[in-house]
Formats: C-alpha cells, structure tokens, sequence
C-alpha cells in the first residue's frame, strides 16, 4: 500500500538540510558563457573561496599540468589547466560538498554518490555539445540528478529508516519501495523541489524523467542524453547499485536526444578520459 504523498511543507524542510550548494558555481557558470571572459574575472571568482583557490593551484602543478616551473598565483594557474577545467573542478567541490553524507538508507556512501555525479556531469557536458544543446547545462544537470534521492534520504532519517531499507535488486524495486514509504518517487520528488526552488524547467523536467525519456511531455533532447549519460556512467564502472536495469541505449531514446550509438560510444571513451582526470586532480588537490 502506498504512502499519502510528502507534503510540501515536509519536502522544505528535507531541503532546507541539504548542504547549501556554492553560489560561486553559479557566478562561475555564468561568467564562462562570456566568450569573452578573461582569466582575471575567472579568478576574481575562484577568490572567493580559498579552499577552492589552493585546489587549483594544487592541481595546476600536478603531473597533468605541470610544465617544469611551480604555479604560485591563481592567473598563472588558471592560465595553465584552462577556464573550463576550473569549472570542472568548482562543479566537483560542489557534488563532494552535497553529496558527501552519501545515501545510507540506498546503501551508497558519499565517494560513490559524488563519483557517479561527477562521471554523469562529464558524459551529459560531451552529449549535449554532440547533439548541439548547451554543455553547461548537461554538466549541471548531471551534478544536481541525485537531488532527489538527497531529499528522501532526510525524510527517511526522520522517519526512522533502516539503513539499507531502500537498496534492492533493480530501479523499478527501489521505485515501488519510495512511493510506497514515501508516497512519491525521487524523481517526483525533485520536481516538487525544484519547483519551489523556482529553478527553470530546463533543469527540472530531464531530471524528473530521464529515466523513462518517453514519458517527458515535451519531449526534451536533454532529458534523454541524460539517460544516456547515466548509462556511461554505469559502463564506466560508476553507476549505482541500486540504479540496476535503468539504462538503455534504444533508438527512440536515441531519436529523442538527437544523436547516434557511435557518439554516445565516442563519448563513452571521452568521459572516461575527463572523468578520470578530474577525479584525479581532485583526489590530488
């Protein structure tokens, strides 16, 4: 028997205990949509957090970067591993600060959440640039995907939850079990969040059905490269246990996000390389 839906009140306060997510990845995304931006407005930004500001200049002299002489301010630095590499790394400092109490009562810990984000982001930035949509927005949409079973996971502390209670075989189980406790899905569940967020619908709909892309009612092409993302990452080795069964390469997802099987293969091979760099470079950082 299901559960009465959460109401909205209770879905607030669930959120309202999620770790605030860092205005500088917000200030930093817009400002690289300036093709013209230089690196001292980059910089300006990444100032603003001195965590972030030595995570750069950490990882502009690591063994990816280093060019025989050591970094030691933020222009050189940026200079050398490049705007969109920072975002990058802005984008998983974000992921490992939301994410980082993981997912208990699914059975997954903070590194796996934060490395299954992180690998979507990478494969969702390639796709949506091979199908023309914009890259910025996919690597959003991948960090903030587990969103929503962030938020059930805190109504599930407060409801006493087992650890592990919501971990089973397949997606369509751990589903059945969510309306059932919860009395909605954690995607209807973001979608409830978001939209009292506020956020644009180009954030919340692909999040709310890229696990059936079929079902969006506008048919979004972001919503099914983010299925196609989520099976990268599940092929890179970084999927969720308890995402079993979710991914599927078929035509008509295909179809509906504007790309074929041999460039969601060619981004396969990109996410992999990116994905592992970053993850490196954090690591390292």
């Amino acid at each position: 028997m299901s559960a009465e839906p959460i109401a909205d009140a209770r879905l607030i306060a669930a959120a309202s205990k999620l770790p605030a997510t860092p205005r500088i990845f917000q200030q930093l995304s817009m400002a690289i949509k300036d093709p013209d931006v230089s690196v001292e407005a980059i910089v300006s930004v990444v100032r603003l957090d001195p965590a972030l500001s030595a995570k750069v200049l950490r990882a502009s002299n690591s063994p990816f970067f280093s060019r025989g002489g050591r970094c030691s301010n933020l222009d050189e630095a940026i200079e050398r591993v490049g705007i969109y590499v920072v975002y990058q790394l802005v984008g998983a400092t974000v992921a490992s600060q939301l994410y980082s109490a993981g997912l208990p009562v699914y059975g997954v810990t903070g590194d796996e959440l934060w490395q299954n984000s992180v690998t979507t982001a990478v494969a969702l930035d390639f796709l949506a640039e091979s199908a023309g949509a914009d890259g910025r927005i996919g690597y959003t949409l991948g960090l903030l995907r587990p969103v929503g079973r962030l938020v059930l996971q805190r109504v599930a502390a407060d409801l006493h939850c087992e650890p592990r209670a919501g971990l089973h075989a397949t997606a369509a189980l751990v589903d059945a079990w969510e309306v059932e406790t919860f009395g909605l899905t954690n995607t209807e569940a973001v979608e409830r969040v978001f939209q009292i967020w506020e956020y644009p619908a180009q954030l919340t709909l692909p999040i709310r059905y890229h696990f059936a892309p079929a079902e969006d009612p506008k048919r979004n092409r972001l919503t099914a490269l983010l299925h196609l993302a989520g099976w990268i990452a599940a092929e890179f080795g970084k999927g969720l246990r308890f995402e079993q069964g979710a991914w599927a390469v078929t035509p008509e997802i295909l179809e509906q996000g504007g790309i074929d099987q041999d460039t969601v293969e060619q981004c396969l091979e990109r996410s992999k390389r990116v994905a592992s760099r970053i993850h490196g470079l954090f690591r390292g950082a």
